[in-house]
């Protein structure tokens, strides 16, 4: 890949998707053998209104390169889903290109926010509008779904990013495959979280997909039926308890926020500790959580999903 731009970019185009935090989730048992369109997951989270802002430059070029940079920083490594999402599109463009990728990120990554499905999401947008390819928004989130499958990095974040809002995920797949339900939730809303640790999502969930199948499925009927966002809090919380995610260093973050009376869990994945409390709380909720150090973050839910910019 080249390091170095010679001119003015002949275009250029700009994207967002928003993060996301999964309460519970059923997978199925074997994704191997369906379409990248049918593989997904099911269960219930929300959107945040912090995420990743991709900025697709496009130039001249004789060859077909590209370079990403993530807040400024040039990255060769670890960015997997962005290179798929590149390479797909440069199969779909009309001649070759030279195509720089800005990535701006506001959440830590490997935290259980969806920074893997908010980079793909934005990228795409963004590389369909720079090249000009046609897809519809629809088609372009695929693609992000796909890139996620492919490199075995999440099931079910692109569809619930590309929704937005307060979400259950009542049908496996991707975009215009899988269903989405939204939930109702007052504006004045706002999500506390405080991340301590990241967990690799690719190496968590070994021998446990029967376990976790069951109680999500489970989860997913009960708040089918009561849409509620304190039954989502509280049955996130027995599922994150059940994969033993509320000990360690997040079960002091919980156990202060439950003596105000504010229900809370655990991100899937990572070790970082969530709640939904209402505009008059925020600070308290932000307080509890303060003193026991990480990275604290107070943010709306996004209610559009991911756009061009």
């Amino acid at each position: 890949m080249a390091t170095e731009l010679i001119g003015e970019p002949i275009a250029l185009a700009k994207a967002f998707s928003p993060g996301h935090i999964t309460g519970f989730f059923e997978a199925p048992h074997d994704i191997s053998c369906f379409h990248f369109l049918h593989r997904g997951s099911k269960g219930a989270g929300f959107s945040i209104d912090k995420g990743i802002a991709t900025t697709a430059y496009l130039y001249e070029s004789a060859k077909s390169e590209y370079q990403i940079s993530i807040n400024g920083g040039l990255k060769s490594r670890n960015a997997e889903v962005s290179k798929w999402v590149i390479e797909e599109y440069l199969k779909l463009a009309d001649r070759p290109y030279f195509i720089s990728i800005h990535h701006d990120v506001e959440i830590p990554i490997g935290f259980g926010l969806g920074s893997s499905g908010a980079a793909a999401l934005s990228l795409s947008y963004a590389l369909n509008q720079v090249l000009d390819t046609g897809l519809n928004r629809t088609q372009a989130a695929q693609i992000a779904h796909h890139a996620e499958i492919a490199c075995n990095t999440g099931l079910g974040t692109v569809i619930a990013e590309f929704a937005g809002g307060f979400e259950m995920r009542t049908s496996a797949g991707a975009p215009g495959i899988g269903s989405v339900s939204k939930i109702n939730l007052d504006k004045n809303y706002k999500a506390v979280v405080l991340c301590l640790a990241p967990i690799l999502t690719k190496s968590f969930l070994t021998n446990r997909i029967n376990e976790i199948n069951g109680l999500g499925g489970i989860m997913l009927s009960k708040l089918s039926a009561s849409r509620s966002l304190d039954d989502f809090l509280k049955m996130s919380h027995g599922f994150a308890e059940m994969l033993s995610l509320t000990k360690g260093r997040c079960k002091r973050p919980i156990a202060a926020l439950k003596t105000r009376g504010i229900e809370s869990s655990v991100a899937l994945f990572g070790q970082t500790v969530f709640t939904v409390v209402s505009e008059e709380r925020v600070a308290e909720a932000a307080g509890a959580l303060r003193e026991f150090g990480g990275t604290l973050i107070v943010c709306n839910i996004d209610m559009t999903g991911a756009r061009v910019l």
